[in-house]
């Protein structure tokens, strides 16, 4: 007969660990001291948890593994960005992407293998929703790329636009922005990461309530109802006037500040009369809009991105209606690590979709 799996300690939270300790007779500090060292000193071998007594750490050893997954492959682009593909404890692969632009380091994570929201101009859109995440395996990216980068003296930041929807996995991605905005666990500040969301509107409404929030942004791509409905299918359940009181609330209830990310369409959503309905959308709110040049992939989107003199324009336009806005060029697309293009697809490490998902 086979012996049951171990299973992975590393994501459990606080209360998580704390319920473990007590189910093992052990003090509730112990939580605190396994939770030290697997996020804080980032060592994940029990038996150096020389503050846990040794028939302890034996029985983590025998029963459970401490584990965030692998690196499995880097590809480099001219720019200096990195994308990883991590292979993960529980099972199959994402992308996770390292960047650097004017001494700013930026973590790029993934929350799930593939993504269930189909949005038209999005590679990983058409992996469909492979699985999500678990808490461990969101921070285990982080975590790696960190560890190989040499950050842990260095700031950085995290974004969560890499592969899936956060909001979609709404409790593990909260639970590892905890850990991550945690003293004790890896001791970033909550301003230095953000969740990007293509407008999941009960779960901003739950953000708004959460004690520690990542920044928000949320991506945006269209000016009316009938574009986001072909670019973006959630805009038929949460279209643009719902999406727009969601996030007057969220910025009423929280003080917070939030992004507009505008992915940039050639001859779709970069229009004049976009312009002018794109700072109208803008327009009492709290926002600054990130103009994003698309980042083409032939053969496989049938898009195309603006003249970099028609970025500008548009750029330059909203500033004259007093709208925030910067351009986020593109960092990576020569690795297919650039915004909407990661998709596992070279052939050996392409997933199969869960019938059930």
């Amino acid at each position: 007969m086979d012996s049951p799996a171990k299973t992975n300690l590393y994501g459990l939270d606080r209360p998580a660990l704390e319920a473990w300790s007590e189910a093992r007779e052990q003090p509730r500090f112990r939580a605190g001291q396994i939770y030290r060292w697997m996020y804080g000193r980032q060592r994940l071998d029990p038996n150096e948890w020389t503050d846990l007594p040794g028939a302890l750490r034996e029985r983590i050893v025998a029963e459970h593994v401490v584990e965030t997954g692998q690196l499995a492959e880097r590809l480099e682009a001219s720019d200096g960005t990195i994308k990883y593909r991590v292979e993960l404890p529980g099972s199959g692969s994402v992308e996770s992407v390292y960047m650097v632009q004017d001494e700013r380091v930026t973590l790029c994570i993934s929350s799930q293998v593939g993504c269930a929201l189909g949005c038209d101009f999005c590679m990983t859109a058409r992996m469909g929703l492979v699985r999500h995440l678990t808490a461990g395996e969101i921070l285990g990216q982080a975590a790696m790329i960190r560890d190989d980068r040499g950050l842990h003296e260095r700031p950085f930041n995290i974004v969560f636009m890499g592969m899936g929807e956060p909001l979609h996995n709404y409790d593990a991605v909260l639970s590892a922005v905890r850990t991550l905005t945690d003293p004790e666990g890896f001791g970033l500040s909550r301003k230095r990461i953000t969740v990007s969301t293509v407008g999941l509107v009960p779960a901003i409404d739950k953000l708004a309530a959460e004690p520690v929030r990542p920044r928000l942004a949320v991506s945006l791509n269209a000016t009316t109802d009938e574009q986001r409905d072909a670019l973006m299918p959630v805009n038929r359940r949460y279209p643009l006037a719902v999406l727009r009181e969601s996030l007057r609330r969220y910025a009423q209830h929280t003080g917070d500040t939030f992004t507009f990310e505008y992915v940039m369409l050639a001859g779709v959503n970069d229009s004049d009369d976009d312009v002018r309905r794109l700072a109208r959308l803008a327009h009492g709110l709290p926002v600054k809009i990130n103009l994003i040049p698309f980042n083409e992939v032939p053969g496989e989107l049938p898009y195309r991105s603006p003249s970099r003199d028609r970025v500008f324009a548009v750029r330059d336009a909203l500033l004259g209606r007093n709208v925030r806005t910067s351009i986020r060029w593109s960092r990576g697309a020569d690795a297919r690590a650039a915004c909407g293009q990661l998709a596992l697809e070279s052939g050996k490490h392409k997933p199969k979709r869960e019938a059930s998902s």
